[in-house]
Formats: C-alpha cells, sequence, structure tokens
C-alpha cells in the first residue's frame, strides 16, 4: 500500500473507535518534514484528532 492509502485507512480506523474528526495525519520525512509518499526513511506520524470537545495531537517516530 503507498502511505496515501494506509493514512486513509487509518483515518477510517480512528473514527470506528470514536474520534470524532481528524484535523490531520501525516507521514512526514524525519529531518525536513516533507511528506512522505512511500515508506523510504525514517519519518515521524503527526496526528490531531477531536473525542469529543477534546483536541489530542501527538506524533510517533516510524523507523524504515
Amino acid at each position: 500500500k503507498d502511505v496515501k492509502e494506509t493514512l486513509e485507512g487509518s483515518k477510517q480506523k480512528l473514527k470506528s473507535i470514536g474520534f470524532d474528526k481528524i484535523d490531520y495525519l501525516e507521514l512526514r520525512e524525519i529531518e525536513t518534514l516533507t511528506p512522505l509518499k512511500a515508506y523510504t526513511k525514517p519519518a515521524r506520524l503527526f496526528v490531531a484528532a477531536r473525542l469529543g470537545d477534546i483536541r489530542l495531537i501527538d506524533n510517533i517516530a516510524i523507523k524504515s
């Protein structure tokens, strides 16, 4: 799967477990923060999602 397809599936999963709205879910190159189209380098996954009135923001390192 490409990154776009994987992220879309992840957004649907978040919604299925109760998140109301996904503000963003992005995979970016770790040093330049350039969006990635394929899993080719170490990266960071960024997310902001709403659960009721609460907006949760996080990021996590992803190793290729």
